[in-house]
């Protein structure tokens, strides 16, 4: 992907980027389902955010299995060392089954901004959880990794009879973050 002098590769990404990381739909749900089962506290509101680690440092140097929340959760963990950035955040993002939530934007979490870049997982969901970003549709599939701009306006629509669980991985932003969305833009993995 070129730029023009004086410009960032995060100037001129689209506003979805279907990443080129796949990941096993069982293993994953098999460790989310391993963390809902340890709540204290009820998952089963409408829109249920869930922190996953207290404190995320820069990988290698963090402890993934020391986290409460990620203990036993080797699957997990092996997808959060892959990254070569600080993860400054990593949470469960549940919407039950009718649910939806309202056009919005999250100003801060996007490339952008060149800070802090916010991906998503999906684990939990099917073709009737609509993901709608500027007005159009973002077909994600459970165990696919997306780059969005979420700057920009979106909502969700679960219409499913089912929950929709996906994962957010704020990420910051740096020279191999910036080199892997460009390399999946030049990849045509963009939508």
């Amino acid at each position: 992907m070129s730029t023009v002098p004086g410009t960032s590769v995060a100037d001129s990404l689209p506003d979805r980027i279907r990443l080129d990381r796949r990941y096993d739909v069982e293993r994953l749900r098999k460790d989310v389902d391993l963390i809902v089962s340890s709540l204290t506290q009820p998952f089963y509101v409408y829109y249920s955010p869930v922190p996953l680690a207290a404190e995320v440092k820069t990988p290698p140097s963090h402890g993934w299995s020391e986290e409460p929340m990620l203990k036993g959760c080797s699957y997990l963990q092996e997808i959060f060392q892959s990254f070569e950035t600080e993860i400054t955040s990593i949470r469960l993002m549940r919407l039950e089954s009718g649910a939806e939530l309202q056009e919005h934007t999250d100003p801060t979490l996007d490339a952008v901004h060149r800070e802090v870049v916010r991906l998503t997982l999906p684990i939990f969901s099917d073709d009737q959880v609509i993901f709608l970003l500027n007005g159009t549709e973002v077909p994600m599939q459970p165990g696919e990794l997306w780059y969005m701009k979420l700057s920009e306006r979106h909502s969700v629509h679960n219409n499913s009879p089912n929950e929709r669980i996906n994962m957010s991985i704020d990420v910051t932003w740096n020279a191999w973050l910036e080199d892997w969305l460009a390399s999946n833009v030049n990849g045509h993995a963009a939508l």
